[in-house]
């Protein structure tokens, strides 16, 4: 019996295999998937972006917001046909490559975990793990994981995750990045519910399930 502290629903490991290079695996708690893999995953992807700011390096943080605007763009324009593999330049990154995710071959030592946690006050994400040398891992690492979901969505999964991203850059565009992600998180997800409900349009499901 547990007392005290949460169970996560979902947690997710990236690991960069090279800079250019990342790798994805999800852990959903034991009984949760398939019915609620698609609240998952949507909260473990926007639960990464929003975590990443405060741990972004400020000569970082604009090429962030950029990176992050392109990549909803572009995963909104794919419907449903296969992702372009240019929607994250690592160029603002300081290197000339796009970022690519790649089958999972393992750990590695810098790679970053988070999780999504159910609490009283909402859902939280929490960064349990990060990469210990300065630099843009965690950002680099939390757009890797929004490719890999992207990938494996419908239209409406890439929807949300789109808007998701949308509603945080517009919680960024007016609070300090070193506010607590989980204000963020839910701002993001009562953002997208917003846009799609104005449009007269149903919730995917994912969406719908998910309580921030």
């Amino acid at each position: 019996m547990r007392i005290f502290g949460t169970t996560p629903l979902a947690a997710v490991e990236v690991a960069m295999y090279d800079p250019a290079r990342a790798a994805v695996s999800l852990l959903p708690a034991a009984g949760r998937w398939p019915e609620h893999e698609r609240a998952d995953r949507l909260a473990l992807g926007l639960g990464l972006v929003c975590l990443a700011p405060a741990r972004t390096p400020i000569g970082w943080w604009d090429s962030y917001r950029t990176s992050l605007r392109k990549l909803a763009i572009g995963i909104s324009e794919a419907q449903e046909r296969p992702l372009r593999g240019d929607l994250v330049s690592l160029e603002p990154f300081g290197r000339r490559d796009a970022l690519e995710v790649v089958p999972w071959r393992g750990s590695t030592p810098g790679a970053v975990r988070a999780d999504v946690v159910s609490t009283r006050a909402g859902l939280v994400p929490r960064l349990r793990s990060r990469h210990k040398e300065p630099g843009p891992a965690i950002a680099v690492s939390a757009m890797g994981l929004v490719i890999a979901l992207a990938a494996d969505a419908d239209r409406d999964g890439r929807l949300a995750l789109a808007l998701g991203i949308e509603g945080t850059l517009a919680w960024y565009r007016e609070s300090d990045r070193h506010s607590a992600p989980r204000l963020a998180f839910g701002y993001a997800l009562e953002h997208a519910r917003s846009r799609l409900l104005l449009e007269g349009a149903v919730l995917p499901p994912g969406l719908a399930e998910l309580d921030p």
